[in-house]
Parts: C-alpha cells; structure tokens; sequence
C-alpha cells in the first residue's frame, strides 16, 4: 500500500512514486488501473467519490462501478488531484459530460513534462468538440494522444484478449503508451489519425443504442448487419466533414468497436436501447445504470450538429426520436425502411 490512514482519510506516502496516474474510478477507468498495477507499474486512481476511494483502499473492489472483481492490493486510490502533482504520464478516464471540470482541476497540477493519453468516448458539447481538442487548449504544452478500441471493462478484467489504438500526433507518445499497455492478452495498435480514433469510438455508441433497439425488438441478424453496415456509413460520412481520415473507420477504433459493441450484452449502450425497445423511459434506463451510457449525451450533440449543418444521418435522427422524443420504435423503423431510394 503506498499510504496510511490519517485522522479517517486516506493519506498517500510521499516515499512512492508512482509511474502513471489514472484519472477516474468508473468501469473503464477502474480497469486500466487494475491492469497495469498487475502488469507491474505502480498506479494512483483518482476517485470522485471518497466512498469508491476507501473501498478501493481497504477492500480493494470497485462494487459501484466493477463490481465481481477483486483489485490488485497495491492499487491505490485518492479523491485529491494534488496527488498527481508528480506523475508525469496520465490517463484520463472521465464521462464526456465531466470532461471540462475534471480536467480545470487537474490543470494546476500538470507540469510540462506531463504526457497525456484520454480514453474518453464522447463529445464536450453540440459543436462536436473532441476530448483531445479541449485538452489542446486546456493544457496547450502538453504532448497527448488518445486511446480507443473495442475494450469491454468486464472482459479485460477476466484476463481475456483485446487489442486497442493509441493515436497522437507525437510518435514518441504513441511508442511509450505501446510498450506501457502492452502485455500478453492487450495488444496496442499505434496510429496518427487522433480525430479518427476518437470520432470512431464516440460515434459508434449511437449505432450501439440502434443495435440493442433492433435486439429488444427482435428484428434479427439481418436487421443487425443492416445498422453496422450503414451506422459505419453514417460514421465516416460525418468522420470526414470533421477531419478524419476514412480509413480509420474500418480499424481497431473504428469498426472493431463497433462491431464489439453492437453485439455485446456488456454494452452499456447496447443495453440501453434493448430496454427502450422494451418501453422503458430514457430516465428509468438511466438511473438504474451504474455507469453512463455515453451514446445518449452523443445521440443528442450528433443529431443537433447534423440538423445545424444540413448533414443527413438517417440511423442518428432515428435513434434521436426514440430517446428523446419517444416515438414508437416500429414507426420509426418503417420510415428508416421506406426512405427514398437510392445508391450505396
């Protein structure tokens, strides 16, 4: 352990120094501080919760947010951004929608020297403002690059294979992150094309919440390779209007997500849209997940982006309607069916 208790609080020794520091105790986040402590590296995990903090701490288990799995005891976690005064590599690991105020109390923290890696998946707001792109205004020095790929929590804590993507435009990130996340059953991919990578592992969460809509309604396998095929249309239709390069969408952060996360009962997302297709509100599927389902706040920016822009995106304004102004799904999947023909 690499603190001790003080007055009730979790204190962190300052005789540690500890090789990377994980921003954000949720499923993903728990996860890639779990699996680097096991690989070796010595971890901090920033909590927002003290409740999370102090069960990581001395119970070593994340049951609001992992739970089933026990943590490497040597894991340690803290609810104080302070503490990563002195890391200089970090991963951040937040829900978009607490992306700028996580990251304003991070920032007096942050040395130069630091190096930044984001695995969040979603958008800051309706401009489409990437993760990444904030950080490039936030902390402007800073040399960063982001991580995605089709990488359930639950699967990567049962030790089962995953590859993933690190793209960033500073090669030497790209090599350090590779050889820190790389071990025998987590293979990192290397890439440049950072608005790719992170546009493809946003944007597939809206064609994830079409998928578990189709599964829900028990529209079968043709049904479901008809949304991955056009939903991945719809990505790099969009992907490209905002810089992407097209061919990023049919790679590990691209595809290979979106195909993981359409089919997986362990999607949050995928689950969200089953329940919707069942007749449940968006407010009672919300409140009941544990983790947030990134595709609803992406549903909503993508679809106001696109009406604002003239941009059509037939699955996106369908999967819009149903969560946001609650059209009946079988109606909705008609007027998908029945839309004016056209050529592939």
């Amino acid at each position: 352990m690499g603190g001790q208790w003080w007055g009730g609080e979790f204190k962190l020794s300052f005789r540690i120094e500890y090789e990377i520091g994980v921003i954000g105790a949720g499923a993903w986040g728990t996860t890639l501080a779990a699996y680097l402590t096991k690989s070796g590296r010595s971890v901090l995990l920033w909590a927002y919760e003290e409740t999370v903090r102090d069960e990581i701490n001395t119970s070593h288990r994340n049951s609001m947010y992992l739970p089933g799995f026990e943590l490497p005891d040597d894991l340690d976690a803290t609810t104080r951004m302070e503490d990563f005064r002195s890391i200089d590599r970090l991963i951040i690991a937040i829900p978009s929608m607490f992306y700028v105020e996580t990251i304003d109390k991070l920032e007096p923290f942050v040395s130069t020297a630091t190096r930044i890696l984001s695995a969040t998946k979603g958008f800051i707001d309706s401009d489409l403002t990437r993760p990444s792109q904030f950080l490039d205004d936030a902390i402007p020095e800073n040399h960063f690059g982001v991580i995605s790929g089709p990488n359930l929590s639950r699967e990567i804590m049962a030790g089962l294979p995953a590859i993933s993507l690190v793209a960033s435009r500073y090669q030497n990130l790209i090599s350090e992150f590779q050889n820190l996340l790389s071990g025998e059953y987590f293979r990192v991919y290397g890439g440049t094309d950072v608005a790719g990578t992170e546009l493809g592992g946003a944007l597939k969460n809206i064609i994830a919440v079409a998928a578990g809509i189709a599964d829900g309604l028990q529209l079968g396998e043709n049904a479901l390779a008809a949304i991955i095929t056009r939903g991945l249309a719809e990505m790099i239709k969009l992907g490209e209007k905002l810089g992407a390069e097209s061919r990023t969408f049919f790679g590990v952060s691209g595809l290979g997500d979106l195909v993981c996360t359409s089919h997986s009962t362990l999607s949050r997302n995928h689950e969200l849209g089953r329940r919707i297709a069942l007749g449940e509100s968006l407010d009672s599927v919300t409140s009941s997940l544990k983790s947030i389902a990134e595709g609803v706040g992406t549903t909503k920016h993508v679809h106001t982006y696109a009406m604002k822009n003239g941009i059509e995106l037939p699955i996106t304004h369908a999967v819009y309607k149903m969560l946001f102004e609650k059209a009946d799904p079988d109606t909705v999947i008609r007027e998908l069916m029945t839309r004016t023909l056209k050529m592939e």
